[in-house]
């Protein structure tokens, strides 16, 4: 093994203990993808109508799935139908079929296991409202767990299997790519940096635990592996010093790489557009002269066998290979005068938002990045890179554009903004050049980000500030909620999201104190009795109660996330507040030795942090 290969196997070690390291819980999101992993297995088919709507057994405890047909189930002899609900909670038939006797209304959101759903009505089916990679990405691994567990007589329902496999699950999918792919971005950085190891090593580890891709590793979002897999696909294109590919290995190094942008693209439907930037580097900037109109083809044909297998599963599922999952999703997600039902012109306050507010700004939460604006403009002053820092800047830039005319900019429940992690990489490449020239002003903007990060990877990486209606103040401006200071921290540091529970509380007793006073009742009494009330509804939230209101129930220091995978939203259905149940639907590894505890992040500083620190000392000595 050469120096280098030690070098990269110290990093994917690094990496994906970190990324393994957490499971973060059900959500929406997830939960879609992995009920269509399940089907997949265990049903042979890709609708998820039976992995959607869990019971709870009074009597043992255990949890049942309810089978669905044409969006409606069967509970005690009692006809129930799914129905979309608006803001004003209205309830909308998703089965619009005229009923063959009674039939009771239920709002999907609160009875599925996800709101993240597309309904298909010729088919009767439901589908995740994604694209199909991520799930397809998980297939091996869920298929050996299923199988041995099956074998074992394991109940894959049962509340800890289920939680088990969808944590296993993710980091056999998420994880493992996630750090592969931060082993392809050290090598790209490798040979923007000239061959220099330890400004590579630096902004790889800068990228990995520095910036919103952290939290996104541990999840079973498609956005970590979009970023890998882009990834994946400008290492393939680039051949060493970018000398234009010549010969049978460089044609396969760029089928490789049209393989990875198909996949990309099978994984995030926008990936589309940065996958047609990296063709026009295949085709532009290997060049010695004139296009390299070969080098573009091969790019092409490697993306084949992902364009098929994306064009048969819309065709599969929903009746024509240009029909995708959204096209069936919730009436809630669309805007009647948006393109496609989601897109507006940009928004400069969105712009803002996502680049330096303390809620969803990129600057913010990873400040390390400015400094990737600043690697770029050196490229492109020294004529150095200078197809390299296009590229760069143009997928992150799209990313943005797209974000920044997106009706759901936030991203719902987010350790930041999340539609910003697959350019993340494209930001944080020219790092190298910032680490190289700006070395200790770069590492204390690097240490500020890892901590910022770790800090939401360890508490909640689908953070539900201002999103969740448990957790937003609708009183406030979003620009001004603070992801780090109104909840990861307080969570961290106390255990409870105070400042966001004080602020509750306190809008809480302006309306009661309202009430009173319309009802005439005089200004002392009212006072002494908002003072009561005061007194009893913070000793309520001391104790944890989850009434009235629902963060009350939510605990740190970590992984404080109560959501299983057997249900959709924060409403404890099937078991109450601080249950071994709930408080088990997301940890940490080192919670097995320290559960709720700051110490059970012990393990992973040591291990990854010990092994990060390692990659610097042993990038420092092979440099020097």
């Amino acid at each position: 093994m050469s120096r280098v290969q030690r070098l990269e196997l110290i990093l994917f070690t690094a990496t994906f203990f970190a990324f393994a390291y957490f499971h973060q819980g059900g959500g929406w999101n997830q939960n879609s993808r992995f009920a269509e992993v399940r089907a997949m297995v265990e049903e042979h088919r890709f609708a998820i109508d039976d992995f959607l709507i869990y019971q709870r057994d009074t009597e043992s405890g255990e949890l049942h799935r309810i089978p669905m047909r044409d969006a409606e189930y069967t509970i005690d002899g009692a006809r129930h139908r799914l129905a979309w609900v608006d803001m004003a909670w209205t309830l909308f038939p998703i089965n619009e079929t005229p009923a063959d006797g009674e039939v009771k209304l239920e709002p999907m959101i609160e009875i599925c296991t996800s709101g993240d759903l597309g309904y298909v009505p010729q088919t009767g089916h439901f589908h995740p409202n994604k694209p199909p990679g991520t799930s397809i990405i998980a297939l091996p691994a869920y298929f050996l767990l299923y199988h041995v567990e099956r074998a074992l007589g394991v109940n894959p329902d049962a509340w800890w299997p289920l939680t088990l496999n969808a944590w296993l699950t993710t980091i056999c999918s998420v994880g493992v790519l996630s750090a592969l792919g931060c082993v392809v971005f050290f090598r790209i950085a490798r040979e923007l940096s000239g061959g220099a190891l330890l400004p590579a090593a630096a902004a790889t580890l800068a990228f990995a635990f520095g910036t919103t891709f952290f939290p996104f590793a541990t999840l079973f979002f498609d956005h970590a592996l979009t970023a890998s897999l882009l990834l994946a696909a400008l290492y393939f294109v680039r051949e060493k010093s970018g000398a234009p590919p010549a010969g049978r290995a460089s044609a396969l190094r760029l089928h490789a790489a049209g393989f990875c942008a198909g996949l990309a693209v099978v994984t995030n439907y926008l990936a589309i557009v940065p996958v047609v930037f990296l063709a026009l580097y295949a085709l532009l900037a290997t060049r010695q002269s004139g296009w390299h109109w070969r080098a573009a083809v091969h790019f092409s044909l490697g993306g084949i066998v992902p364009a098929v297998v994306l064009l048969g599963y819309n065709t599969v599922n929903f009746g024509g290979p240009f029909r995708l999952a959204n096209d069936y999703q919730s009436p809630l997600f669309k805007d009647t005068d948006a393109f496609l039902g989601m897109f507006h012109w940009p928004s400069t306050y969105v712009a803002g938002l996502i680049s330096v507010s303390p809620y969803r700004g990129i600057f913010f939460l990873c400040p390390v990045l400015v400094l990737g604006l600043y690697g770029i403009a050196r490229w492109m002053g020294a004529k150095e890179h200078v197809a390299e820092a296009r590229l760069c800047l143009a997928v992150f830039s799209f990313f943005f554009f797209v974000n920044c005319c997106f009706n759901g900019y936030h991203g719902g429940f987010s350790a930041g903004p999340r539609y910003l992690v697959p350019g993340l990489p494209f930001l944080a490449l020219p790092l190298v050049v910032a680490f190289a020239r700006l070395p200790i002003f770069t590492a204390l903007l690097a240490l500020i980000s890892v901590v910022n990060q770790t800090l939401l990877t360890a508490t909640d990486a689908q953070n539900p500030l201002a999103v969740g209606g448990h957790a937003r103040n609708d009183r406030r401006q979003d620009f001004v909620n603070n992801l780090i200071g109104d909840y990861a921290w307080p969570l961290f540091a106390t255990g409870r999201a105070w400042p966001m529970l004080d602020q509750l509380l306190d809008v809480h007793l302006e309306k009661e104190a309202k009430k009173l006073d319309e009802a005439g009742v005089e200004a002392a009494e009212r006072d002494r009795r908002i003072a009561e009330m005061r007194r009893d509804l913070c000793e309520g939230m001391e104790r944890g109660d989850a009434s009235p209101f629902l963060l009350g129930a939510i605990e740190g220091p970590v992984s404080v996330n109560p959501i299983g995978y057997y249900e959709g939203m924060l409403e404890f259905h099937h078991y109450p507040p601080h249950s071994p149940e709930t408080r088990w639907n997301s940890f940490n590894l080192g919670e097995f030795i320290w559960p709720q505890s700051r110490l059970s992040l012990l393990p992973l500083l040591l291990v990854s942090g010990g092994l990060g620190g390692w990659l610097l000392v042993a990038s420092r000595r092979s440099s020097a």
